[in-house]
């Protein structure tokens, strides 16, 4: 009798484990309330050597009813970018960056005195373990808040272009 008892109450417990997965699993908007087109991601590469080099990804927003939307995030290639709205001449782009290459520091200044390592930089964060989203290399998630109510919905966009990379010009004479 013992072990068709356990063999329930394990069942229950898997059961319970599966639909709490379940609901924690983020769903896509199809129907957002704004509208983004022209996105596109480009690699970028500093001109000197302490610039480091990167990702960047750009779409054209346009904003539903009275903005009802502000973006937060951008999900792209494994990496979590800060959304940043920019209001440009031919109307609004939102725009996501990640280092690829961290730029390199300084020599670090290691004394007996503390006080002698007053100019040392603290150590990059480690990079996000979890990434919540399965995407393909020309797929982005954009993460949003509607504002009336201050819920988090997910909308995923696709067709990404990749654009020629920009490697920008050092400082002469260094």
């Amino acid at each position: 009798m013992k072990p068709r008892m356990l063999q329930r109450n394990l069942a229950t417990l898997l059961l319970t484990m599966g639909l709490m997965g379940c609901s924690s699993q983020k769903s896509f908007q199809a129907d957002p309330p704004f509208t983004v087109t022209d996105a596109t991601a480009r690699m970028w590469t500093g001109g000197r050597e302490a610039s480091g080099s990167g990702m960047e990804l750009q779409m054209r927003w346009t904003p539903g009813d009275n903005g009802t939307a502000r973006p937060d995030a951008l999900y792209f290639r494994g990496h979590r970018m800060e959304a940043v709205l920019e209001d440009t001449e031919t109307g609004m782009v939102l725009k996501g960056e990640y280092l690829l290459v961290a730029p390199s520091k300084g020599d670090m200044i290691m004394h007996a005195d503390g006080r002698e390592e007053v100019g040392n930089q603290p150590p990059l964060p480690l990079p996000e373990a979890d990434f919540p989203f399965e995407l393909r290399p020309d797929e982005a998630v954009i993460s949003y808040t509607r504002l009336s109510d201050g819920k988090q919905f997910y909308f995923k966009v696709e067709g990404i272009k990749e654009k020629q990379g920009r490697i920008y010009p050092g400082r002469q004479g260094q």
